[in-house]
């Protein structure tokens, strides 16, 4: 469907009710002068033939016809009959007579009763090809005298004859055939010269409309220019000089693109200030942790020591003093990798390095990491893992699945823990199941937002700084995947990993080094 501007609707509809005005009123005026026309031929000829029929039955003879016709030919008369007293005297017509006008000339001027009295008839005939005429009649009823001759026998016997005087009504008739070739000629002029006039109505509505668009809507189409350009370029601006409301309406439209623009100009600083801030914070984070973990491997170093008896035996209350030290320590340890993970990943400098990887053996070592974990809280630790090649981050997959199961672990106080992987048309699907606590409905949309765990208060049962989730959907996210969660309160989680089988991007850079220490002992 073709759309139309405001400048060619205005124009189209202006030029449309110009038509629709000037050609009706042009037509009814060609009309109504053709009216005129033939009724003034009409009128003429009817006054010619009232005048000169008794005139003519009077001097009828038969080279009537021919002058009369030579003396009115140019005038549109084409044929003529005189007939007397019913008998044709004289008829005569033009050379190039069509078919129907030759038809008129031979039909008997009456078909029915005599009139009582004198009587012009007029016919408009129009022929399938040529000019249309008028067939003219004055009728005229007269009465001939009729003698004949009757024979008798007289008072002697003998045969006499004499004649008898009849009065027969009968006609006399003058037919005339006038030409409206010179009334449809002026007509066609006429038309011409409406035609033109027509046409000139629509040359100033034209200019008419190019004046009031100029005026009134090309202001508007400016303003409405402007608004696209400033979609563009916010320093875009509507110049409208017009003096009405339309210079009024640019006004304010430049005062808000002014205020857009100064607060798009804040906004835009308040961003830059944020990303410094954050870029800060990751920073700040990045080298705490770094500071933490260097003191943190030496309290856990010296604890080993002292569990390996180094320093000589130790008493039960000792050895189990040393244990709740070095579990501590790799709590500590594993929320200070968490934080240097979620940094890089704030900063974009964690990024995927794709290979060939094999879920069977991903899902084998990320078991093994948390195996100690569920054997400590007495869980069942299963997993079934369908072979497959994934192009992916085999690091960075398996630390997914290794917070996933930690989770799992950590909110499941009895029973199991599960890790299964199954291939689905062009998807890897790991998923994580458990018999645990549960998420309530509401919970689920915030549980991967960053330090955001289901119990936040001081008393909180569950220890960590809520970023395992974070860290697992962004991983999941780097490889064009997607994280599905499940859950019944009290019956427990499915947490499902889908993967492609080979992501649309792959960044062939070797990962900066991982090493998981959630649970590992020196």
């Amino acid at each position: 469907m073709i759309r139309l501007g405001l400048r060619y609707k205005f124009i189209f509809t202006l030029l449309g009710f110009t038509l629709i005005v000037a050609v009706p009123l042009g037509i009814l005026a060609i009309m109504r002068f053709s009216d005129v026309l033939e009724s003034q031929v009409r009128v003429r000829w009817e006054t010619i033939v009232k005048f000169w029929g008794p005139a003519a039955f009077q001097v009828a003879q038969p080279s009537l016809c021919q002058r009369v016709l030579q003396s009115f030919r140019d005038e549109g008369l084409i044929y003529l009959k005189v007939t007397v007293t019913g008998e044709e005297v004289c008829s005569e017509h033009v050379g190039d007579l069509n078919a129907e006008a030759q038809k008129w000339l031979e039909i008997s001027p009456i078909s029915g009763a005599l009139p009582p009295k004198p009587d012009v008839l007029v016919q408009k005939v129009f022929p399938f090809r040529g000019t249309a005429f008028l067939h003219l009649t004055y009728l005229e009823p007269v009465t001939k005298v009729r003698y004949r001759v009757e024979f008798y026998e007289d008072s002697t016997g003998q045969i006499q004859q004499r004649q008898i005087r009849e009065d027969v009504p009968t006609f006399s008739a003058l037919q005339l055939g006038v030409s409206l070739s010179t009334a449809q000629a002026l007509v066609r002029r006429e038309a011409t010269l409406i035609a033109l006039v027509v046409s000139g109505y629509l040359v100033l509505a034209l200019i008419i409309a190019f004046m009031f668009y100029k005026m009134i809507l090309g202001p508007a189409e400016s303003l409405t220019k402007a608004l696209q350009r400033f979609k563009l370029d916010p320093s875009a601006r509507a110049h409208i000089a017009t003096g009405d409301e339309l210079e009024m309406l640019a006004h304010e439209f430049n005062a808000m693109a002014d205020a857009l623009s100064e607060r798009n100009r804040r906004l835009e600083q308040m961003n830059a200030d944020l990303v410094k801030a954050n870029r800060a914070k990751s920073d700040f984070l990045a080298m705490m942790s770094h500071e933490l973990k260097t003191p943190l491997h030496a309290i856990r170093g010296y604890s080993q020591l002292l569990l390996e008896g180094v320093d000589g035996p130790l008493t039960p209350a000792q050895r189990e003093d040393l244990e709740n030290i070095l579990n501590a320590g790799d709590h500590l340890l594993e929320l200070i990798d968490n934080i240097l993970r979620f940094s890089k990943l704030e900063a974009s400098e964690d990024r995927p390095y794709f290979e060939a990887v094999e879920t069977s053996t991903i899902g084998e070592e990320a078991v093994k990491a948390v195996s100690a974990l569920a054997r400590s809280k007495g869980l069942e630790l299963s997993y079934h893992v369908e072979p497959c090649t994934l192009i992916a981050d085999g690091t960075k997959i398996k630390q997914a699945l290794i917070n996933l199961l930690s989770n799992a672990i950590k909110y499941t106080p009895t029973g199991r823990v599960t890790l299964s992987g199954t291939v689905r048309e062009n998807e890897y699907i790991f998923s994580v199941a458990d018999t645990g606590i549960g998420i309530p409905e509401h919970e689920r949309s915030r549980i991967f937002e960053p330090f955001t765990q289901l119990d936040s208060s001081n008393t909180r049962e569950f220890q960590g700084v809520g970023l395992g989730l974070a860290i697992v959907k962004k991983y999941v996210e780097m490889h064009g995947g997607r994280v599905l969660v499940e859950s019944e309160v009290g019956r427990g989680s499915v947490f499902s990993l889908v993967l492609p089988l080979e992501p649309a991007h792959a960044e062939a850079e070797p990962p900066a080094g991982e090493v998981n220490h959630a649970h590992s002992r020196r």
